[in-house]
């Protein structure tokens, strides 16, 4: 009897977040990676150009997100910050001035399947450094982090302290929902710009043509699992080709009727209250992780990679200057 009463209270859930998510429509949080900036490469010259590069990409991140009124927040590697100086300071500056919110990173962005439970906490309090004091000075306090890599922990102590020490210092964990894999572009892209090579059109195309399959293969990813599609949380990155193509990537959303929701709203869902107990080494999209919590069993095989050519220009074609 107390099973049947269990069932039924799992599919009153269920149809109840269904007919929510219904109601809602299609939802989505835009999340960017790696701030201030994720294009740095063997390619830029100097420090000079270097930061001139990440504020300008982050200035056109930020104007589209403002026209398109996306409620976005990036995640801050602190290290990267300090090697970029005074203009590391100013990106997050601008982010926070401008209503956006900014979460962790860690210091380094190191792998925690490599680090003890002290480095790793370690990581998350110097990860802290510029963004704490700039979030509350805008009366806010930092409320997510991201793990690198989307590693969660490669053991189930390791994962376990993790969580615990996340949960004391105050964040909540960023899930991320949907990746393009938009480091493999840059990768490439900016060689291409660097080459004056015509093939970053086929490239610009390319990326918008794979990001779209993949909103599309993670939304029928998720319905599988949970026989509705929950809000998505779309993982992208700080870089060149992002700032050159945010635009195209959020209209991309816009043509398949999501709203552009904050994060914090996005994990408010009940799908987001799947308990996290999946180890893994390695850093799949939630809807791989929900389904192995929900033991349901879905084909990886059908999620396609990004075109060979691609990698091929991005690990063949000798590095130039930007």
């Amino acid at each position: 009897m107390r099973g049947l009463q269990l069932l039924c209270a799992s599919v009153a859930l269920a149809v109840l977040s269904s007919a929510s998510a219904f109601a809602q429509g299609r939802r989505v949080a835009i999340t960017v990676d790696d701030l201030p900036y994720a294009g740095r490469a063997a390619t830029l010259q100097n420090a000079s150009r270097e930061a001139s590069a990440a504020v300008n990409t982050n200035r056109e991140l930020l104007k589209a997100f403002v026209a398109h009124q996306v409620p976005v927040t990036g995640f801050v590697i602190q290290q990267a910050v300090e090697s970029l100086g005074a203009s590391g300071v100013l990106i997050l500056k601008e982010w926070v001035h401008q209503g956006f919110d900014l979460g962790n990173h860690t210091y380094s962005h190191s792998d925690i399947n490599t680090l003890s439970p002290l480095q790793f906490e370690e990581e998350v309090v110097r990860g802290e450094r510029g963004l704490g004091p700039l979030m509350r000075e805008a009366g806010r306090a930092p409320a997510f982090f991201r793990f690198p890599f989307n590693h969660t922990g490669d053991t189930e102590a390791k994962k376990n302290a993790a969580t615990a020490f996340l949960s004391q210092r105050g964040y909540r964990l960023a899930t991320c929902t949907i990746d393009n894999s938009d480091y493999v572009f840059n990768a490439a892209y900016v060689q291409m710009i660097a080459r004056s090579d015509a093939a970053a059109q086929r490239l610009r195309l390319a990326y918008l043509a794979y990001t779209d399959a993949e909103i599309k293969y993670y939304a029928a990813l998720n319905k599988q699992v949970f026989g509705y599609e929950p809000p998505q949380v779309m993982l992208l990155h700080d870089n060149r080709l992002n700032a050159d193509m945010i635009e195209q990537v959020l209209q991309l959303f816009q043509a398949q009727n999501y709203k552009f929701v904050s994060l914090g709203v996005a994990q408010s869902d009940a799908a987001y209250q799947t308990p996290d107990t999946y180890v893994t080494k390695y850093g799949p999209m939630w809807g791989y992780r929900w389904a192995k919590e929900r033991n349901v069993k879905v084909d990886g095989r059908l999620e396609t990679d990004p075109p060979p050519w691609v990698l091929d220009y991005a690990t063949s074609t000798p590095n130039s200057s930007e």
